[in-house]
């Protein structure tokens, strides 16, 4: 029987439930729960013989590439009921999902890749990870100045105006930004501590004690930014307090954070990694971002058989219809040329990009903008 593909609403959020005990397994809902429908969430669902066998979630974000907000389609709540797996039904599912976060704007997809080759039909590739690593409590005392405080809820717009300044320098975090981040950044961590100075928060660390204490016992760190050196010790300093009862830390962060040149004991040791998967929805996205000073490049490329060509001048790109003689990518070569993941001879040897190679420079130039991080996980 053919599926009927729909927006899904409160309404379907009991027959919700068997895909994601399938896919996801059953576990404890946070306390206080989150929304399952809530604004800046577009649910999208399957139907097949009046039961919900397949759902994908849209959640309206906007990520940071090159210092602006790119708006994002971030996509979670993947499902498929056992009995319907193998039919073919998220590729209708996932098609009007993309369409409809088009329509409000998104330029781009992300996602976290559990499965990397079921999402690379629509050119998802990774480029970056959410890692957790365990580092010594001890060696974390590395000195610092700043005044450090515990925040409360006031401090919301201040931790967030840290983290939005330090994630901006960066490629691929979100923003934090919108309705999906309506909750003060105090509430699900057992303590945030700023590091303030001349009344102006200029770091903070969210974390959680744990259980116990002695061998075993671990601390774990959420987030950790800060605006300059000695806030960003003055923090680490902190964390290491805790050494006479928990041996060990651990940090998520992404890629080779700041804090890592910091601490000089020991190499911190990989306790998880979650791949972080990006694809283009529209490529309008190189035009929101801007080119470097300087460069003058008129680049064609061909995706799917349809040619365009990036005209870069004045620190701006745009992109026009047609073209000649340019480079051919697949979906997820395009995907991981906006992210800056990899120079064009590495998209070469990874079957990503095929054709003349007297461009190569300027692509490189245009699309390399610094290191690659993502902070949230969805």
């Amino acid at each position: 029987m053919a599926a009927t593909i729909r927006p899904l609403g409160t309404d379907d959020t009991d027959a919700m439930a068997q895909g994601f005990r399938d896919a996801f397994g059953s576990f404890d809902p946070p306390e206080p729960p989150v929304p399952l429908h809530a604004p800046g969430k577009s649910w999208w669902g399957a139907e097949v013989d009046g039961h919900l066998a397949a759902t994908a979630l849209d959640r309206d974000y906007t990520s940071w590439f090159g210092g602006v907000r790119v708006p994002t389609a971030g996509i979670g709540g993947v499902s498929v009921v056992a009995e319907h797996r193998g039919e073919g039904l998220l590729a209708p599912v996932f098609d009007a999902l993309h369409e409809a976060a088009r329509e409000r704007g998104a330029l781009i997809s992300t996602l976290f890749a559990t499965a990397p080759a079921i999402y690379r039909r629509w050119g998802y590739e990774s480029f970056t990870s959410l890692d957790r690593v365990r580092v010594p409590t001890a060696g974390l005392a590395v000195g610092g100045s700043t005044p450090l405080r515990r925040a409360d809820e006031d401090d919301a717009a201040a931790i967030r105006a840290v983290h939005d300044r330090g994630v901006s320098r960066r490629n691929g975090p979100l923003s934090r930004t919108g309705p999906l981040f309506a909750e003060a950044p105090t509430l699900r961590v057992d303590g945030v501590t700023v590091a303030e100075r001349d009344g102006v928060v200029v770091g903070y660390v969210a974390w959680d004690r744990g259980r116990g204490y002695g061998e075993g016992a671990e601390l774990s760190v959420h987030d950790l930014e800060a605006d300059d050196t000695d806030a960003l010790r003055s923090l680490l300093t902190m964390l290491s307090t805790f050494a006479s009862t928990v041996p060990s830390v651990v940090v998520r962060t992404s890629g080779i954070a700041p804090w890592r040149h910091l601490v000089g004991r020991q190499h911190a040791t990989p306790v998880s990694s979650a791949p972080y998967a990006i694809t283009v929805l529209d490529v309008r996205a190189f035009e929101v971002v801007p080119a470097p000073p300087g460069l003058t490049a008129s680049l064609p490329f061909t995706v799917d058989g349809v040619t365009r060509t990036l005209e870069v001048a004045d620190g701006r790109t745009r992109v026009v219809d047609g073209g000649a003689g340019g480079r051919e990518l697949t979906r997820g070569g395009l995907s991981l040329t906006f992210a800056g993941a990899h120079r064009s001879a590495d998209l070469r040897l990874a079957g990503h990009l095929d054709g003349p190679d007297a461009d190569d420079a300027a692509w490189d130039a245009l699309t390399l903008r610094g290191p690659l991080h993502v902070h949230d996980y969805f």
